[in-house]
């Protein structure tokens, strides 16, 4: 009979650790909140989204980074990100807020096209990164669209 290593059982248990967290990456639920007007100046308005981030596993999901790309009929209005480490405790919520400035110049386009098909369409694609054992990992969070007439 072969006897099994201890180094080899820590390794087989590190293992299944790391693929827990791995999961936590593919299960953590990120939704948008609301949006906040933060200020307005002669350049453009600033305003904060608020996303809440649950982690339905036992282990921590730690997201270190954010980016979430507005479009309003198909004009790019602004990136939001965030790029500081979020540590979502097990089975916990966790909100977090990411700052958007858009600029007037970038508005007009999306405003002219609105009048000028009586409806506007806003989309919102994003991606978070997610650290594991394995590396960081990105998928995607976010491909909303929504039309307004």
């Amino acid at each position: 009979m072969r006897k099994i290593s201890p180094l080899f059982l820590v390794l087989i248990f590190g293992a299944c650790s790391q693929v827990r967290q791995i999961v936590a990456v593919k299960d953590l639920r990120i939704k948008f909140l609301n949006v906040e007007i933060a200020g307005i100046s002669l350049d453009g308005i600033d305003l904060n989204l608020n996303f809440r981030a649950h982690n339905p596993n036992r282990v921590n999901a730690v997201l270190t980074g954010f980016a979430i790309d507005i479009f309003a009929n198909n004009f790019k209005l602004g990136k939001a990100q965030m790029n500081r480490r979020l540590k979502i405790p097990p089975q916990k919520s966790k909100v977090f807020t990411i700052p958007l400035h858009l600029r007037w110049k970038d508005l007009s386009s999306s405003i002219s096209s609105a009048i000028r098909k009586k409806n506007v369409t806003f989309r919102a694609v994003g991606y978070a990164l997610i650290d594991t054992p394995l590396g960081k990992l990105k998928f995607k969070v976010a491909d909303y669209t929504r039309s307004i007439k």
